[in-house]
């Protein structure tokens, strides 16, 4: 599976084109859809004229400011008016050309819905098979697959492999007890060159293999790259965390995921300096979250898609609610196109001394560090700035020499990264943290139940 130089590229004129090059095609795309939407949908039409706006007056990249912000709010406040499922962003008759519906994970909320066209799943598809090539995908990858068939994602997966031509063995599941062994099982017999799975299905898998007496990195020889995220920030700490159980090294675990309802998806490149998207099929904006102004490359804040080229749901100017920054020089892996720096959802940063600190980052400071594990929740204990940061964390004992000296070090780390002092308690069990399902909550309002 190594990457053949002279055909590392999917698509290498558009892969590699300059992003001058880039921006005129966005833009070009981005008035046809603009014009498109405005003519076709219920719901930009009505925002459009709401904004005093007309497609005709989108003539830069500059001008799309204008353009009024749509969250997934937006939308299910039509649908509540309405009863149409779609917000009012539906632009082809419902029944006539859509081949697939669906809904996003409903993280946030409510789920939203979106719809593909055919021209939409191939305009689709084109991400998938770039990202995997960039990997080192090549047909014959032998490739071990636990996406959900609900997903909007596997929906692009699946026919992406068809266009590699890679061998896909798929064994969709939620990681249930049951599920998880048959992973373990059909992993040993199958001995794929890449897993693909999200983090917590990749963590049943390996708890899965201690109970029924499986060596994993035995199984997982064979393995090459790990594919994970999917939504979760893959940090140091967890590509440890799989390194330790699988053997597959943090070089060779890949970063991916999106967002659903643009159907924009992502992921990063062997040099691991962020995550790829393609600027020929997307625009991306990082923006001021109160103001919505455009902020420079490398400034951190919210992250905004609009898609160039949807047919049944045109959605551009979609606030994502995540936050991270955004660098469009060379990659060393010679691709153009944007990359993103994810830091996590807004509402799960912690006020430090003014400054937002995301779970992530602490994962990325602390996850080197012997014992440290991703399970830890951050007390918000006052509605402004906090002076010092409070956590709980649950760690590995059995990595740990001194209690006194993880913690010496965890505070010192803190105070040169983050400017901050830190409290840390160290919980017996993991289940001693807040979880909301089946993830640790990473940060706890305690100022909520203050009256």
């Amino acid at each position: 599976m190594e990457i053949i130089e002279e055909s590392k590229y999917w698509n290498k004129p558009i892969e590699t084109m300059p992003q001058e090059e880039l921006q005129k095609i966005q833009l070009k795309k981005l008035q046809y859809e603009i014009n498109y939407a405005y003519h076709n949908t219920r719901y930009y039409k009505k925002s459009f004229q709401e904004a005093g706006l007309t497609p005709e007056d989108i003539k830069t990249l500059e001008d799309f400011k204008k353009v009024p912000m749509l969250y997934k709010d937006d939308l299910r406040e039509d649908r509540t008016k309405t009863g149409d499922p779609f917000g009012g962003i539906l632009a082809v008759p419902f029944g006539e050309k859509i081949r697939i519906i669906n809904a996003s994970t409903g993280t946030t909320g409510v789920p939203s819905v979106f719809a593909y066209t055919t021209d939409d799943w191939i305009q689709g598809v084109e991400q998938e098979v770039r990202i995997k090539w960039s990997r080192g995908y090549r047909p014959g990858t032998r490739i071990y697959s636990t996406g959900f068939r609900w997903h909007g994602y596997v929906q692009l997966a699946y026919p992406g492999g068809d266009a590699l031509g890679y061998q896909s063995i798929t064994e969709t599941g939620y990681p249930l007890p049951n599920l998880s062994q048959k992973h373990v099982i059909a992993l040993k017999y199958f001995k794929p060159d890449v897993l693909a799975a999200p983090i917590l299905t990749l963590y049943s898998i390996v708890e899965e293999a201690k109970n029924i007496k499986e060596d994993l990195k035995q199984i997982l020889k064979t393995c090459k790259i790990i594919d994970t995220g999917y939504g979760d920030v893959v940090t140091i700490a967890i590509k440890k965390r799989l390194e330790e159980e699988t053997g597959v090294p943090p070089e060779r675990i890949y970063d991916f995921g999106g967002v659903a309802d643009p159907l924009w998806y992502f992921g990063d490149c062997p040099s691991h300096l962020g995550v790829h998207s393609c600027d020929d099929l997307f625009l991306l904006d990082i923006m001021d979250e109160e103001t919505h102004e455009v902020l420079p490359e490398g400034e951190r804040g919210e992250i905004v898609i609009s898609n160039l080229f949807a047919e049944a749901t045109p959605i551009f100017k979609w606030g994502s609610e995540d936050t991270g920054y955004i660098e469009r020089d060379v990659c060393d892996c010679g691709r153009t196109h944007s990359r993103l720096h994810f830091l996590g959802r807004a509402a799960f940063a912690a006020n430090i001394k003014g400054k937002k600190v995301f779970p992530s980052e602490l994962e990325n400071i602390l996850g080197d560090i012997p014992g440290f594990t991703e399970y830890f929740t951050v007390m918000k204990y006052s509605k402004g700035a906090m002076d010092t940061l409070r956590i709980k964390m649950s760690v590995n004992k059995d990595k740990i020499k001194s209690m006194d000296a993880f913690t010496a070090e965890v505070k010192k780390r803190i105070k040169k990264n983050l400017g901050a002092d830190a409290e840390i308690t160290i919980v017996e069990s993991v289940s001693e943290l807040p979880f909301v399902g089946h993830k640790t909550i990473k940060l706890l309002d305690l100022t909520k139940e203050q009256k």
